[in-house]
């Protein structure tokens, strides 16, 4: 990604983060002025404390006294005091919106509707969606910002880094380039000219422009050797042209010495070593098969640690979901029995209090039985039912689903000791499937107990 779209990406997050944290500041602090304005505008009002404490004086007055002062009329929240409040109620429910908000404030409806006008609740619901809203806008611009300046960041410093990378290899290169270029060889000094004879002069001449040519291509024999690439390695050797060494002169005339030179200069025997793409090959690496050149074995043995890792966090991933699982699990079963519980209690307090009741009084029993059927319906609906166990059942093997009390019933067979003998409360048992049920309590019993009678 060129340096231009990496900026122009990280400008398209950041700009709009910035318009969404300037927008959700002005609408709070709009909101905290006009509250603010509102707060100051009732100050001189008739206070919402004031109408609260004349309901307060009522509710504590006998129930005589109640009868004769009615609620709303006269000193008690008389229409004098309801017209006051009535003028303001719109800047009083402005000033007390964060407060109706967070539930500081809580009044009865009949005097919210007094104090803040009919529709309030609305107006309290439309002010918490303003300010969930300008939060996750506030929260979404954050993000972007953050994201945005991380993402300029770090495009900075990609590219100090490739500068700075390009730079150092710039400099290496260079170097292997300066240490490529070798000296100029010397050229080796004539010698002492002695005055020979005409046949050994033409000699000498001849064995001069040997030397000399000889000289040219030992420079160019020992140019330093490029190390074989990858390339270079694989393709096949091509042949460079042909550029053999000179083929020995022949003296016209000359004595011994001028053979001699023109001998030495009898390269053709010489093997002419075997190149690639120009460069020298060494000997012992012709034979180098491609195969070990793109060898995957590496590759293979860091797949396969890699693949046993990501096995193993998976396994971990799994058991630590499970364990989540299993806790999640008794954390829900705490909280529904608990609650289930004290439903029980009711039903239970229910169950006493019909039983203290006397006979002539059918129309009350006759309530409290409707309460009760409802609450057991409640819970039926729940998947939590009633059970109880059979009378004079054995109680051994029922320890997990019954509960024996301290008090026997006294039998003299027996043959019944140790049964059940009455049931004090029924028990309740949650119903999750056909094969799984949870014991919400225990069914209370009364176990029958021997008794040795006198002969």
């Amino acid at each position: 990604m060129s340096r231009t779209n990496w900026i122009i990406l990280a400008l398209a997050l950041m700009v709009p983060g910035t318009i969404g944290l300037g927008w959700g500041h002005l609408q709070k602090r709009a909101s905290e002025r006009r509250i603010a304005e509102a707060r100051r505008a009732v100050a001189d009002a008739p206070s919402a404390d004031e109408y609260l404490q004349m309901y307060h004086e009522w509710s504590q007055l006998p129930a005589a006294e109640k009868a004769e002062n009615q609620w709303g009329y006269g000193k008690y929240g008389g229409p004098d005091i309801q017209k006051r409040l009535r003028q303001d109620q719109g800047l009083r429910l402005e000033a007390d919106l964060p407060d109706l908000d967070a539930g500081v404030r809580s009044y009865p409806p009949q005097l919210a509707e007094v104090l803040y006008g009919i529709g309030w609740p609305d107006r309290v619901a439309d002010y918490q969606r303003q300010r969930e809203t300008r939060g996750l806008v506030i929260t979404a611009s954050v993000i972007l910002l953050f994201a945005g300046g991380l993402w300029l960041l770090g495009g900075g410093v990609k590219h100090y880094l490739s500068r700075y990378f390009s730079d150092e290899g710039d400099e290496v290169e260079q170097e292997s380039q300066n240490e490529q270029i070798q000296p100029e060889r010397p050229r080796r000094k004539p010698q002492q000219q002695v005055k020979k004879p005409a046949s050994e002069s033409d000699a000498d001449d001849i064995a001069e422009d040997a030397d000399d040519l000889f000289d040219e291509s030992s420079d160019t024999d020992k140019q330093p050797a490029h190390s074989p690439g990858y390339f270079e390695s694989v393709m096949g050797p091509q042949k460079r042209p042909d550029y053999r060494k000179p083929a020995p002169i022949t003296a016209v005339s000359g004595g011994g010495a001028a053979k001699s030179v023109v001998s030495m200069l009898d390269v053709s025997a010489t093997a002419e070593e075997k190149s690639y793409f120009g460069w020298a090959m060494d000997p012992e690496q012709e034979d180098v098969p491609v195969a070990t050149l793109m060898t995957t074995q590496a590759a293979a043995n860091g797949l396969t640690e890699l693949t046993e890792e990501v096995s193993a966090i998976r396994q971990f991933a799994a058991a630590q979901q499970d364990q989540m699982r299993k806790l999640q699990d008794g954390y829900d079963w705490m909280i529904i029995r608990r609650f289930c519980m004290r439903i029980i209690r009711c039903i239970d307090n229910l169950d006493d209090r019909m039983a203290r009741l006397d006979a002539q009084e059918g129309v009350l029993q006759s309530c409290l039985m409707d309460i009760r059927d409802e609450l057991i319906f409640a819970l039926e609906s729940s998947g939590i039912e009633q059970f109880q166990p059979d009378l004079k059942t054995p109680f051994k093997g029922l320890e997990k689903y019954a509960e024996a009390v301290r008090q026997r019933v006294p039998v003299t067979d027996a043959d019944l000791a140790g049964t059940i003998a009455e049931i004090v409360r029924p028990g309740y048992q949650y119903l999750i499937s056909d094969d799984d049920v949870k014991i919400v309590r225990c069914a209370q019993v009364k176990v029958y107990d021997t008794v040795q009678t006198e002969a």
